[in-house]
Formats: structure tokens, C-alpha cells, sequence
């Protein structure tokens, strides 16, 4: 067992691993980290000068990106980097100079397995929000005309909606964000396992691939069913679980993701287990 995963070995190349994904990727995460900055002061030059030349100078009112604005950026820079953040973390591991010195480090592959998922599914995922996060309160914090920040908006929401004392599993749109980022990194992560060039791309068009699949499967079933019938049995099934509506959302959105995850989890482990240079 020890050879398979020592626990203090693997502390150690966790570390080592944390810290070498960093040196070798620092620039790429600090410019993601720094969106919310980059973002601000190009809305307000645009918003200067499109001012300028609508009223001749003569009236500035310079426009600030609201907090909607500001949560829908945050989402969609989110999924991006998770999109490309693998491949550049990872696909060296396909590379035959620097995929076989990683095979050669002195650590099991289950142990750096698990310390590549922590890595990609946790630790980053962490470190980008609160950097994001933070940069955007100090936007706010400097610039009052900004309003609200992401995490004051947030944690507003949640005081505001969890009055009940009930503990959510799936709301206010924070744990649709953090599937979406594990379902993300988990499909990229093992396409940068998987392809040794044009990681991101192939891995679209895969994904791609498999949508038109499954909307093909998805189109063949339904023209087999009466769609009357099936939509009233819906209808009816929804009332009679009206009040549980929210709890098979739940239920079923985290099988869901715990079936992608979990499965994409164990083909990136096949890969790692197997791959030769």
C-alpha cells in the first residue's frame, strides 16, 4: 500500500506539484485573476469616449458596469479558464521529453493522479475566485459609482433567501456556477490526457460530437412517443410533486454531475495509469 500512496510522500509532491503549476503558469492565471480590473477600465474608456463624442465634451456621465454585468462576466471568465486552464497546466503529460521526466518523479501515479484532480478540481478553482473576487471589491471599494461587489451581492442573496434556516444544496446560482466549473475542468482536464496537439479545440469538437449524438438518440426516442400523452403525464406528474419540485432538481442535477465528474474522474485515471511515451 505504501508504494501505491504514502501519505507523506504524497503532502510532499501535492506541494511540489502546486508550486510547479504556478511557476509555469503564473502569467496565464494572473491575467485571467485580473479580468475584473482589465474589464473596468476598458468599460470606462469605451464609456468616455463614446460620451465625448456623443456631447462634444461638454457633459460627461461616465458609465459604471453594474453588478449584473459584472456577475455575467464573472461567469463566463470562469468556464473559460476552466476550459483552457488543463491544457496548460497538464498536457505536458502527452509530450514524450516532459511527459516521460513526469513519469519519472518520485511518486506513484495514483498520487499524482490525485494530485493533479485537487489541483485542477479544487485548488485553482479556490485560488481564481478569490482572486477574482477580490479584485472586483476593490473596484468597488475604490470606485462607489461601481455599487455593489460580487461578494457582498452573494452574500446578501443567501441572508435575503435563507431566512428559514433551510440549508440548499442548489441555489442562488453559486453551486450551478461551482457544477459547471467541476463539469468544465473534468471533460478538458482528460482532453489534455487524451490529445497531444489542439487539446482545447479537439476537445469541442468532441464534445460537439457527442451533443449531435445524443440529440440524434434524443430525436429518434421522442419520434416513437405520442408527445400529447407524454406532456400531460408531465404536466401531471409536476403537480402531484409540486411542492418537492425543488428537491428532484436537486436531487437529480447532483447525480448528474456526480456521474460526469465521477466518470470522466476514472477515464483520466485509466489514462494516466496507461500512458507511454
Amino acid at each position: 500500500m505504501k508504494n501505491t500512496f504514502n501519505p507523506s510522500r504524497f503532502g510532499k509532491y501535492l506541494a511540489f506539484d502546486l508550486k510547479s503549476r504556478w511557476s509555469e503558469n503564473r502569467a496565464f492565471m494572473t491575467i485571467w485573476v485580473l479580468f475584473p480590473v482589465i474589464y473596468y477600465f476598458l468599460w470606462l474608456f469605451f464609456s468616455v469616449l463614446g460620451n465625448g463624442f456623443s456631447s462634444g465634451f461638454s457633459d460627461f456621465h461616465v458609465g459604471h458596469p453594474s453588478i449584473a454585468t459584472r456577475a455575467s462576466a464573472f461567469a463566463i471568465v470562469t468556464i473559460l479558464f476552466m476550459v483552457f486552464y488543463p491544457s496548460k497546466a497538464y498536457g505536458f503529460i502527452t509530450e514524450k521529453a516532459k511527459g516521460s521526466a513526469w513519469i519519472e518523479l518520485p511518486a506513484s501515479r495514483l498520487e499524482k493522479y490525485l494530485s493533479m484532480m485537487l489541483i485542477t478540481l479544487v485548488i485553482i478553482p479556490i485560488i481564481f475566485f478569490v482572486g477574482y473576487l477580490f479584485c472586483d471589491w476593490i473596484i468597488c471599494l475604490a470606485d462607489k459609482g461601481c455599487g455593489e461587489s460580487l461578494v457582498s451581492a452573494w452574500l446578501g442573496t443567501i441572508s435575503n433567501n435563507n431566512t428559514d434556516g433551510e440549508v440548499r444544496i442548489w441555489g442562488y446560482g453559486s453551486w450551478w456556477l461551482a457544477s459547471s466549473v467541476l463539469q468544465t475542468a473534468s471533460v478538458f482536464l482528460l482532453g489534455a490526457l487524451i490529445f497531444k496537439k489542439a487539446k482545447v479545440s479537439r476537445t469541442i469538437l468532441s464534445l460537439f460530437v457527442v451533443f449531435m449524438i445524443i440529440f440524434a438518440l434524443s430525436a429518434l426516442i421522442f419520434s416513437h412517443i405520442d408527445l400529447d400523452v407524454f406532456g400531460e403525464r408531465m404536466r401531471a406528474w409536476t403537480m402531484d410533486h409540486i411542492t418537492g419540485i425543488d428537491t428532484w432538481i436537486n436531487v437529480w442535477g447532483n447525480i448528474e454531475l456526480a456521474v460526469i465528474v465521477i466518470g470522466l474522474g476514472i477515464w483520466s485515471w485509466f489514462r494516466v495509469k496507461n500512458i507511454q511515451h
